[in-house]
């Protein structure tokens, strides 16, 4: 019996941020605390650089909405999450 193990060398630093740094690429989504929890497991096991996820804010259409920020140092992290659905509302992949 085997077991692989999908280490990722960078995991062993704090790679989650509790704050946006203004060099982030950034993305702006509607999540459930669920799905919040699940695309922060996905980003942490399959993503390789720095990344937050920060509740904002914002006016849109005659009323404050609450949204998701989700921001990477790395532009090809952004990029792997868009590539792979994780914030298609049609088909997630969780």
């Amino acid at each position: 019996m085997t077991i692989d193990l999908k280490i990722n060398p960078r995991n062993f630093t704090k790679r989650k941020l509790e704050f946006l740094p203004p060099h982030f690429v950034t993305t702006n989504v509607y999540l459930s605390d669920y799905q919040e929890t699940k695309i922060n497991q996905w980003i942490y096991e399959n993503c390789y650089g720095r990344y937050c996820m920060v509740k904002t804010v914002s006016w849109i259409k005659d009323s404050w909405k609450c949204l998701t920020t989700i921001g990477f140092e790395e532009p090809s992290d952004m990029t792997l999450l868009g590539l792979f659905g994780v914030l298609n509302k049609d088909t997630p992949p969780f």
